[in-house]
């Protein structure tokens, strides 16, 4: 497939806001950085945020593919939520790592940004219905608060790896999250 404006612009855009945030990255800076005319940008997306919508839905699946295969790849559903875990030790252990990128996108998304928050919050809902559904077929008496109880370990396990610069979060949140499931 051949790589088009859009893609590059696209591709770009992750990489910008993933390694500095939303709101610290300009258009202009992702024109160049594409290497594009300013009109292919305006070509493929109305504005910035169009573009962030875009990048970040990207991201998102991506995640997502990630996920669905480690659960994929597992033995059992207790294996596939520890994968999950040990999927975060991966992330974290690029270099270009800065946490979850939904959530570091939460904390700079204005409230009438709908679009990005609605992305958020589909994103969220994606990983906490995949643990919850694991923790159904794991046979828990609550799988939904067993789902949201994971994701909260998923979630603090990728932001404290960010901040401490360690994956040891993520090693504690695994443990935790094997504790759960007993």
């Amino acid at each position: 497939m051949p790589e088009t404006a859009k893609n590059r612009l696209t591709e770009t855009a992750i990489r910008l806001f993933t390694e500095r945030g939303l709101t610290q990255v300009g258009i202009n800076e992702i024109i160049r950085e594409a290497d594009v005319a300013r009109m292919s940008l305006y070509n493929n997306f109305r504005s910035k945020d169009d573009l962030a919508h875009a990048a970040y839905t990207m991201l998102s699946q991506r995640r997502l593919d990630a996920i669905d295969a480690a659960i994929k790849q597992a033995a059992d559903p207790q294996s596939a939520i520890l994968a999950i875990f040990d999927l975060a030790g991966e992330l974290a252990c690029a270099p270009s790592f800065r946490g979850c990128a939904l959530i570091a996108l939460a904390a700079h998304t204005q409230l009438d940004q709908r679009d990005l928050t609605a992305l958020i919050r589909h994103h969220k809902a994606a990983v906490r219905d995949r643990f919850i559904q694991l923790a159904k077929v794991h046979g828990q008496t609550d799988p939904v608060l067993t789902g949201r109880q994971l994701l909260a370990l998923w979630d603090g396990a990728l932001t404290g790896a960010s901040i401490e610069g360690d994956i040891a979060p993520i090693a504690a949140a695994r443990s935790a999250a094997a504790q759960l499931l007993r």
